[in-house]
């Protein structure tokens, strides 16, 4: 993925996750985590990819 690619799937990420509102945020959120899991070859990069993301929600 290029950075523009980056830059238009962040903005496209922030812009519907302001659409749907904060109190069904959580579940637009983990719905899109869910898709994106399927997508992995294999669990350890899903379980790499959930650790490092609670790591960065951490700090």
């Amino acid at each position: 993925m290029t950075e523009h690619q980056l830059d238009q799937s962040y903005t496209a990420l922030a812009q519907a996750t302001a659409r749907v509102g904060e109190a069904k945020a959580p579940l637009f959120l983990a719905t899109l985590s869910l898709a994106l899991i399927t997508r992995q070859a294999d669990a350890a990069e899903a379980l790499a990819l959930i650790s490092q993301a609670e790591r960065l929600a951490l700090t």
